[in-house]
């Protein structure tokens, strides 16, 4: 069982990395392609992403020695079809006129490594039949093909990197592996069917766009992060100033510049579908925008300031400093909180009469059909009065 538990477990460990690397890329495609990130839909591609890493590393690990690869002399490749089946009835303790042998036989690796490989993809065509709405035929295509990646991965001693195989290449296992897709195709259809389907999950997805929350506000302040914190980097290789000043010019120009350039969106609301607008609809959307950045870059300022103000300050001074920087940026805090609250605005949007609105383009099929209901009845209204 150890030959199992080191890939998974080294999988286990790893995989929050790959999943924070891929977040930020997923929640852009998510908003821009659905209007918003449904938490089933997260659930289950990166649970997928979990099982093909797991399923990789069951393939390649534990990686051994190059130098006693070298030397291994056996064979390449098994190219006999159904071989399993024999040396299952041929050497096993299997006898079909006795029962008594049937349980040992079931616990013998002349049974339970054919089925791990049969047990393997089974939930890649669970996968492939519930989500992606795959075919039988396109099921038995893409467990055949995902196996003899592996298969190929093995044969080619880890895609060259090793001076020859060290794991077999096994056409049992390409046979075994595409059966598992294909009863993952049926376990779905057969079982599975009340799980929520893919265009529902889009439906909540759009239903749920118009909404701006704080995961969405979130993402965009993580991009907008991070190409100020690149900017800084290259201005600062080519002015010899304090870092400090840098950063802060490049901050507080940043988010103004862009949303009046881009009508109320930085690069980062640009990306995942959302820009400023005054919340009363009226006036000048430029002044609100420069009014709401100077309202919180003036704060910003002020607790950098006070920030670096408690290194030189002297007691009893630094104490009563240390009080009013710790409040106030309790108060910002607790602020940022309160912004999980549906709708809610941060004090710079109060004071600056904006929000954040989507500009996703999707009407949700509910609301859409509702719309066309309401016309036709409305339509229908205005015939029968002027027939009347």
């Amino acid at each position: 069982m150890d030959a199992y538990f080191l890939p998974i477990g080294t999988a286990a460990w790893q995989f929050p990395i790959v999943a924070a690397l891929l977040t930020v890329p997923y929640a852009i495609y998510s908003y821009r392609r659905y209007g918003a990130v449904s938490a089933y839909r997260s659930l289950l591609l990166f649970s997928m992403l979990f099982y093909l890493q797991c399923m990789f590393y069951l393939v390649i690990l534990p990686l051994p020695d190059p130098m006693e690869v070298a030397k291994m002399t056996g064979p390449y490749a098994e190219l006999v079809p159904f071989k399993n089946v024999y040396e299952f009835f041929a050497k096993s303790s299997f006898d079909v006129t006795r029962v008594s042998t049937w349980p040992g036989a079931l616990r013998e690796p002349y049974f339970l490594e054919p089925m791990f490989n049969l047990l393997l993809t089974l939930p890649f065509g669970v996968y492939l039949a519930y989500y992606f709405k795959k075919s039988l035929k396109r099921v038995i295509l893409f467990s055949f093909l995902l196996s003899a990646f592996f298969e190929l991965t093995q044969l080619t001693g880890l895609f060259f990197l090793y001076p020859r195989p060290y794991r077999l290449f096994d056409v049992n296992d390409l046979l075994l592996n595409t059966l598992g897709g294909v009863c993952g195709y049926f376990v779905y259809a057969r079982f599975l069917r009340m799980l929520p389907s893919k265009s529902r999950i889009d439906e909540r997805s759009r239903e749920r766009s118009a909404r701006v929350g704080f995961t969405r506000r979130l993402v965009a302040l993580l991009i907008d992060s991070f190409i100020v914190s690149a900017m800084g980097a290259l201005v600062e290789r080519f002015v010899k100033i304090d870092a400090f000043l840098i950063y802060g010019a490049v901050f507080f120009a940043y988010y103004p510049a862009f949303a009046l350039a881009l009508r109320g969106a930085t690069p980062g609301k640009l990306l995942v579908k959302i820009r400023i607008e005054r919340a009363d609809g009226a006036g000048s959307p430029a002044l609100a925008i420069c009014a709401r950045y100077a309202a919180r870059n003036a704060f910003m300022l002020a607790l950098q300031i006070a920030s670096r103000l408690l290194s030189y300050v002297e007691p009893p001074h630094r104490t009563a400093l240390a009080v009013v920087y710790l409040s106030f940026a309790a108060l910002a805090f607790l602020d940022l909180l309160l912004s999980f609250r549906r709708d809610r605005r941060l004090w710079y949007e109060l004071l600056s009469k904006t929000k954040n609105v989507s500009r996703f383009a999707g009407v949700p099929d509910s609301r859409a059909r509702k719309s066309d209901a309401k016309a036709q009845t409305d339509a229908a209204g205005e015939d029968g009065e002027k027939d009347g």
